[in-house]
């Protein structure tokens, strides 16, 4: 089939309702062979001979990081998991994740042959590879704020597009990327205040081809896993909006103010205040305005 049909069949199905995701256990999608799905079929053809050429596009699933990840654990090879539908869904720190039904790219990328202190700059290779991305597709800039949100819009009123989360099992690691493509006008207002979309940032307004857009974050994430780090980590700068900015960094014992100056090595958050510099390797960065 053309990839004209494909989009048609997309446009006239959008189950565009608003789920909210509970957390409520998971099972494995159905691995067993069957006919593929025209997404899925244009994705494998894609990355055939890629490190990332085993991948699989279902209907619904709990999650697709707890699914990769129970895979892992059985000693799966590196592989690629894409659904239109997480029933437990969840962001950083455990919080609920919301989107609107088959309206997201949401996929988990299982990667090998990594440690845990590979571990930042694997999601970042994912991260970066989605910023990318999308800035090639919209007329707003796409950047990253540190750790791992993709932001979207305007220099001043950026929102997040995306959101990437990691769990580590053994010597691999499952990233998984939940990519807001195609909203509908009408969202919820809270969703509207707090996010955006990939086509609220095109010129038509379009439907985004979810397939195609896996193709070109997968491709771009395996240069990115594939370079040095030294390479990884300055291309990843060049695209963080955080650095330069003055923030707070909401901690548990409280929060730190000060300008956001360096992404070390280990891509832990340097900030200095009153010349006095400090390194995080973790926390939520508000952006309260460019430094100077």
């Amino acid at each position: 089939r053309s990839r004209q049909a494909r989009i048609t069949r997309t446009a006239i199905s959008p189950r565009l309702a608003i789920r909210t995701f509970f957390s409520t256990g998971h099972s494995l999608p159905d691995m067993s062979p069957r006919t593929e799905r025209p997404d899925e079929a244009f994705v494998l053809d894609a990355l055939r001979g890629t490190r990332l050429e085993r991948v699989r596009w279902v209907a619904e699933t709990g999650s697709t990081n707890d699914d990769l990840s129970d895979l892992a654990r059985n000693g799966a090879p590196e592989q690629v998991l894409i659904t239109d539908l997480q029933t437990s869904g969840k962001g950083r720190r455990g919080r609920v994740w919301t989107a609107p039904s088959e309206s997201g790219l949401l996929m988990s990328v299982l990667v090998r042959g990594v440690s845990p202190a590979d571990g930042f700059w694997s999601v970042g290779a994912v991260a970066l590879a989605a910023s990318e991305a999308i800035g090639s597709r919209t007329v707003s800039a796409c950047t990253l704020k540190w750790p791992n949100d993709v932001m979207l819009g305007p220099a001043t009123d950026q929102k997040k597009v995306a959101g990437v989360l990691a769990q580590l099992v053994d010597d691999a690691i499952v990233v998984g990327i939940g990519i807001n493509a195609t909203w509908p006008d009408d969202v919820p207002a809270d969703m509207a205040e707090r996010g955006t979309s990939i086509n609220r940032h095109l010129n038509d307004r379009t439907i985004v081809d979810r397939a195609d857009l896996a193709v070109d974050v997968l491709q771009r994430a395996i240069g990115h896993l594939e370079s040095d780090r030294e390479t990884l980590r300055s291309t990843w700068k060049s695209r963080c909006s955080t650095l330069g900015q003055h923030v707070r960094l909401e901690l548990e014992r409280g929060p730190i103010v000060g300008t956001a100056v360096d992404i070390a090595p280990d891509g832990a958050l340097q900030i200095e205040d009153s010349g006095v510099r400090t390194t995080h390797q973790v926390g939520d960065v508000v952006h309260l305005r460019p430094a100077g």
